[in-house]
């Protein structure tokens, strides 16, 4: 397996919905508007199937390069084991001197913060907890270069993305969505014609371009982690890395196709299988999965995907 030349960290953001305090927590701060939209506190964003513990995993499994894995939650411990040292980081050490936005909810704001977590390595990638690696992957996979960062998306036309928003908020559309958080942090890095537009893969990031621009910027941090649950003002600081990163030219773009699985709730068996053979079939490129919403799969569906993992990652248990 090829080692990086640099160190690389992983880091991780995770929440147990199912913890009662955890609830009441967010049940105290939560607003009547903002429960009922399902971009912004629906169940399954806090929910957990054990998710995590696939993840790590498969970083351990298929990513030993790795230095270390950070894993980031609100006064949560999940016992993982790992083989890769990992050390859990509470929000109140990535918040130290923004204590005042805390509990925060809102995935947004937390990865606005990563880049503050102490001993962080400057190359890092972001998973969240939900994703899996599928098969050997290298580091310059994702830094091909020292300061240099390799993604896999494409960009899209902000005019053309911006009126087709439009007409879904006529249409009723909830405006607070990943693709307008992606526009806005691609305007504020001073992009006028494109944005990167990103799917649900490994992030690598430099911490330096994060606490460099956001240095240069507080009050745009502050905009970012001040709401606790998403909202409209919020933009993606993985986008706006980026957009730094492509005017400096150490950004490079691959097609995503035939590197992704992206599985979605289904009760369909036989379009699961199809899903799954797509990652382990002979000659698959797959190398990352996601799994949405497991919270909302059958029990014959969690079992199969359960049963799949198990093949994957090999024989070595890593549950509670």
């Amino acid at each position: 397996m090829q080692q990086s030349p640099f160190p690389i960290d992983v880091v991780i953001t995770w929440v147990d919905g199912n913890d009662p305090v955890l609830n009441a927590k967010r049940a105290a701060y939560i607003q009547p508007e903002q429960a009922k939209q399902k971009d912004i506190a629906a169940p399954n964003r806090y929910a957990n199937r054990g998710e995590i513990y696939w993840c790590v995993r498969s970083v351990n499994k298929f990513m030993p390069w790795v230095r270390r894995i950070f894993l980031v939650t609100d006064g949560q411990a999940p016992h993982v084991d790992s083989r890769i040292p990992l050390e859990i980081v509470d929000h109140r050490v990535i918040f130290r001197d923004y204590e005042q936005y805390l509990p925060t909810f809102n995935s947004l704001s937390i990865e606005a913060m990563m880049w503050r977590i102490p001993g962080l390595s400057e190359h890092f990638i972001y998973l969240n907890d939900d994703f899996l690696i599928c098969r050997p992957v290298t580091p310059d996979m994702f830094f091909p270069h020292e300061g240099h960062i390799l993604i896999h998306a494409h960009r899209t036309s902000l005019r053309m993305m911006s009126l087709l928003m439009t007409l879904k908020e006529k249409l009723g559309t909830n405006s607070v969505n990943h693709i307008r958080q992606m526009m806005l942090a691609a305007k504020i890095g001073g992009s006028k014609d494109n944005f990167i537009h990103l799917s649900h893969t490994p992030y690598p990031l430099l911490r330096s371009t994060l606490q460099d621009f956001y240095a240069a910027h507080p009050d745009l941090l502050r905009q970012n982690i001040k709401p606790r649950f998403r909202s409209p003002q919020h933009f993606r600081t993985d986008e706006l890395c980026y957009i730094v990163l492509e005017k400096e030219r150490r950004l490079i773009l691959r097609p995503l196709e035939g590197t992704l699985m992206r599985y979605y709730h289904t009760k369909n068996l036989r379009l699961l299988e199809r899903k799954l053979q797509s990652v382990t079939r002979d000659g698959s490129n797959v190398c990352f999965a996601c799994f949405y919403c497991l919270d909302q799969a059958s029990p014959q569906i969690l079992a199969r995907i359960g049963q799949f993992m198990e093949q994957l990652l090999g024989k070595e248990r890593n549950t509670p």
